[in-house]
């Protein structure tokens, strides 16, 4: 569930809330891991729009304490009430460790292309497919923290797991320095098993 505000980053929308459910099959490993996700974006009335989407990822290469994924997603599939077009993006994923303050942290860095990426300055709300990147680091057992970039904007947050808990939660602002005109502030909450 993901709470977000103003919605679609244009002042005075108010709140928006989406809901997400999606179960994953096969393995990264050793094959090819699949998810499948029902995204539920109406809620006024709950249901009234939502879509699909599809995700792939499998390791390419892993050695000592890293890993490399190749991982594709196709967003917005068999969408019903708002139409929206269907997204694609490819990425590359790297996770390793790096030695900080006599601490082995984890690290994760992504790069990838998609449609619908890159959204204009001119604060037209138009989108445009381009690049995209960000890194992760895990502050602590539970804290972790990322920053991610278009060619437009800057996007950070941080994502917290509860110990002993399958429920995390995520705090973070899309358009940091809000050159896009759609600064956007989003708080979700997850539950996993």
């Amino acid at each position: 569930v993901s709470f977000s505000t103003p919605r679609g980053g244009v002042e005075g929308n108010g709140l928006d809330i989406e809901n997400s459910v999606g179960y994953s099959l096969g393995n990264p490993l050793e094959g090819v891991s699949v998810t499948l996700s029902v995204n539920v974006t109406g809620t006024d009335p709950f249901g009234d729009a939502g879509s699909f989407s599809l995700s792939a990822s499998r390791l390419l290469r892993a050695g000592g304490s890293s890993a490399t994924f190749l991982g594709a997603t196709a967003a917005n599939l068999l969408d019903w009430g708002v139409a929206v077009d269907p997204t694609y993006s490819a990425y590359l994923s790297h996770l390793a460790s790096i030695e900080l303050a006599g601490a082995e942290v984890p690290v994760q860095l992504v790069a990838g292309y998609g449609s619908d990426i890159t959204r204009s300055t001119d604060g037209s709300g138009d989108i445009d497919d381009g690049i995209f990147a960000g890194v992760g680091l895990g502050v602590s057992e539970n804290l972790s923290a990322g920053i991610s970039l278009t060619a437009t904007q800057v996007n950070a947050g941080f994502s917290y797991s509860l110990p002993g808990t399958p429920i995390g939660a995520t705090i973070s602002v899309l358009d940091i320095l809000d050159t896009t005109d759609r600064r956007t502030f989003a708080a979700s909450l997850g539950y996993s098993f």
